[in-house]
């Protein structure tokens, strides 16, 4: 016991000096939160099971294997050592909200750590989090709490193995309010966001009053100030062709559905990409977001606007959240992030106005809606009405009303072109675009009609098509599309 406690002891001096203040920094701690300094608030070992102890001196819990070797009934031989359980209950708590169990704990050779929920007249407790990895230092794992209306306690599982040395220690249990997604970097553990190593770009704290000389760094966004802390990665040390930096959340321990929202700043000089994608227990990635070309800004000469990012995430399963930069050459720029946030809503219906898509509607009949034209790539559409003939139909809507006419006059004329414009649509929505329409003419071509995608920035992207037909008559189509940024 002796030997463990001078390990403990020293490790905690150098952990001390930066996990107390991030409790300071906190002002609202849930029931269930405790750092064992003098007492274990309200913690308590199950009487049927092997006890956690406090040591005041070092300021946690723990329990460890059985040291003294127990003889056999014969006198000659020696029993094996067996693995030791301690049950570690929390008082009984009542989180009418989500919230996020911050563990900080270590784990020595052969043993193992659990964490479960148990709820009064349920059969089995629920395992919420499990680890048998062993570490040198304490580490800090992150426990989603859903929002439960019945009262329950928290199950600290700890198995003592039978080799020499195996322990189980808990330094601290802290419990705020929120998703464990979340995080503005203010506190020294990250919230449990790791940085993927690579040897040559890297995520790194950025603020705090720090400024590097080769760059003009942004003031934070939670703060607005220089002493406020964000995560950086910038493309100084860049090698190769394709250098990629990831930031990785801690696995979400429940099914999440709602809005991804964060705050970025990015500047491009010769290439960077920058993507959020979930990845799951088993490796696998999705594609969440990726910034267009027209979200940057330029550090070198002043730093720009924090730009606010908001992305409906739907997990039934545990993931965890990647914010992932390439670069392609030491002149790629830099990413700022900071403010993570979630929302049990989905974007579109809770943190964003409702999007009523009715204002992209239009029949001609009174003028052109919200639409508008380009003129700079062509001639314009004209607004017109003709009686119904044995040559022409008329408009669709009633047949004596208007709509909207597009020709090449005669001659040989290449490149003729006419555009009209919708409104704007929000990103990350799926749309139905459903109009009629009728082509006319000798001169067939590939391309007489198409539908783009205008996003921000000028990139189009082609959603439909369709080659002349000399038919004259009405034609429904419908084009389904979605796009993670607004478009028109």
């Amino acid at each position: 016991m002796a030997f463990f406690l001078k390990n403990k002891a020293a490790m905690l001096q150098i952990y001390l000096l930066t996990f107390v203040a991030t409790v300071q920094a906190h002002s609202r701690l849930l029931p269930g939160s405790c750092n064992f300094e003098s007492n274990t608030c309200g913690y308590t070992s199950d009487a049927d099971f092997t006890s956690w102890v406090l040591h005041r001196d070092g300021h946690f819990v723990a329990m460890e294997a059985v040291n003294d070797d127990v003889e056999g009934s014969s006198g000659s031989d020696i029993e094996p050592k067996k693995e030791v359980l301690g049950l570690l209950l929390s008082p009984f708590l009542e989180h009418d909200e989500w919230s996020c169990m911050r563990l900080v704990y270590q784990i020595t050779e052969s043993a193992h750590l659990e964490v479960l929920q148990r709820n009064e007249g349920r059969s089995f407790d629920k395992p919420l989090w499990s680890s048998q990895a062993p570490s040198d230092s304490w580490v800090i794992a992150s426990v989603d709490l859903q929002n439960s209306s019945e009262p329950f306690r928290i199950v600290i599982n700890g198995r003592a193995g039978p080799s020499a040395g195996s322990s189980v220690a808990v330094f601290e249990i802290h419990i705020s309010p929120g998703y464990c997604l979340e995080c503005d970097f203010e506190e020294p553990h990250l919230c449990g966001y790791n940085n993927q190593w690579n040897v040559n770009v890297n995520w790194y704290v950025g603020g705090g009053g720090v400024q590097l000389p080769y760059n003009n760094m942004p003031d934070d966004h939670t703060y607005h100030n220089k002493t406020g802390h964000f995560m950086y990665v910038d493309s100084s040390y860049t090698k190769t062709f394709r250098e990629v930096a990831k930031l990785v959340s801690p696995m979400a321990t429940m099914p999440l559905s709602g809005c991804l929202s964060f705050q970025y700043q990015r500047s491009e000089e010769r290439g960077n990409l920058f993507s959020v994608f979930t990845r799951d227990r088993l490796g696998q990635y999705q594609e969440l977001w990726r910034a267009g070309l027209e979200n940057r800004v330029d550090f070198s000469s002043a730093p720009g606007e924090w730009i606010h990012v908001q992305v409906d995430l739907k997990a039934p399963y545990s993931v965890q959240v990647v914010f992932e930069v390439g670069f392609n050459s030491p002149r790629g720029g830099h990413v700022a992030l900071d403010d993570i946030s979630f929302s049990p809503e989905f974007c579109s219906t809770d943190t964003e106005p409702t999007f009523d898509p009715s204002i992209a509607n239009c029949d001609f009949e009174s003028g052109l809606c919200l639409y508008t034209q380009d003129r700079a790539i062509g001639s314009s559409w004209r607004r017109v009405s003709v009686k119904p003939n044995i040559f022409r139909n008329g408009d669709h809507t009633t047949g004596a009303g208007s709509f909207l006419l597009a020709h090449s006059w005669l001659g040989p004329r290449s490149g003729y072109v006419s555009s009209v414009i919708s409104p704007t649509l929000p990103g990350n929505t799926k749309f139905c675009l459903r109009f009629y329409f009728s082509l006319r003419g000798f001169n067939q071509t590939e391309q007489a009609l198409a539908v783009y995608l205008l996003q921000q920035g000028g990139k189009r992207e082609k959603i439909w098509t369709q080659a002349e037909k000399s038919t004259g008559i009405w034609i429904l189509a419908d084009v389904t599309f979605q796009t993670s940024q607004p478009a028109k």
